[in-house]
């Protein structure tokens, strides 16, 4: 049963990622036509430093989940190459429960932060006056599945099941 848990986990991080890589192609691809436009055309899209900043953010917390999986987050084991496989086991452990837990308070504030933007109506002071609330809504999403993936990484490391 814990398997097929941390395999839909698994199966989640993995379409963040994918959405992820969409969202550098329309970064390439935004960028192509600003270029294009301004060279030819001697024009602007107007929107494209926006929708990339946008983007940008979504690239990078979608793709966090898939990066947690794929061991891909910066550790320091300076103290922990020291220890013994159950001591590592441990402290994988330990770890991951506090990074949770600082990842459930920045859920949690990033989720509040989406819900204030969309009910104060708040839009982007540029011409396309995107509504904030839809490009800050990858933020909690991002963070909701890298607590999904720290959860299977716990869950992995309590049954040693790497």
């Amino acid at each position: 049963m814990l398997r097929q848990v941390i395999r839909i986990i698994e199966g989640l991080s993995v379409g963040g990622a994918f959405l992820s890589a969409l969202g550098m192609i329309f970064i390439v691809g935004l960028v192509v036509v600003e270029i294009f436009l301004r060279a030819v055309l001697n024009t602007s899209t107007l929107v494209s430093s926006e929708y990339g900043g946008y983007t940008l953010v979504l690239i990078i917390f979608l793709g966090l989940g898939y990066t947690m999986k794929e061991d891909g987050l910066i550790r320091i084991n300076l103290v922990t190459i020291h220890f013994s496989d159950a001591g590592k086991r441990v402290a994988d452990i330990i770890s991951g429960i506090l990074a949770s837990v600082i990842t459930s308070f920045g859920l949690f504030y990033a989720t509040q932060m989406v819900y204030e933007t969309w009910e104060l109506e708040m839009t982007a002071d540029t011409i396309a006056e995107t509504p904030l609330w839809i490009p800050q809504l990858s933020i909690p999403i991002g963070l909701f599945l890298l607590l999904l993936q720290m959860f299977a990484f716990i869950a992995r490391r309590a049954t040693n099941d790497k």
